[in-house]
């Protein structure tokens, strides 16, 4: 079967369209924990959905993450979530609202970026060098304002 290209172009933005923007996706902060986070990749992901998935750590939540002040549960939630296939990340814009950087984070937790502004004077080279938040919603949430 051979597909004009019209219906080739209908296709493909259909697909495109509905693909998710975020999947897998579990944001901590702005009124969520980093346990409901959790609670909410368990609840909601299932056996269809890929071994591993994200959480996003963003805001007041960030503060928990840091090796200086995590306690020793903090510490033990990451570790479990990282074994059950999590990605801990921290938008590197939160670090820098704190005056940290990502070494000051626990082990195993990455911080990202988001989308750069026009003006690139805003953020530091530090923050340039990380890696790029994994989907456009994560990319957002971290975009330097």
């Amino acid at each position: 079967m051979v597909l004009s290209p019209l219906a080739l172009a209908l296709l493909l933005s259909t697909a495109l369209a509905a693909a998710p923007v975020g999947p897998n996706l579990f944001i901590a902060g702005d009124g969520f924990t980093l346990e409901q986070a959790l609670a909410d990749a368990a609840a909601q992901r299932t056996a269809q959905d890929p071994p591993g998935y994200k959480i996003l750590v963003t805001g007041d939540e960030v503060r928990r993450l840091v090796t200086a002040r995590a306690t020793p549960d903090v510490t033990d939630l990451v570790r479990k979530a990282r074994e059950s296939g999590a990605a801990v990340l921290v938008c590197g814009k939160d670090l820098k609202a704190l005056g940290l950087g990502p070494a000051d984070l626990l082990p195993g937790v990455v911080a990202v970026r988001g989308y750069i502004p026009y003006d690139s004077s805003k953020i530091e080279d530090w923050e340039r060098k990380l890696p790029r938040a994994p989907d456009r919603k994560s990319m957002a949430v971290c975009a330097v304002d």
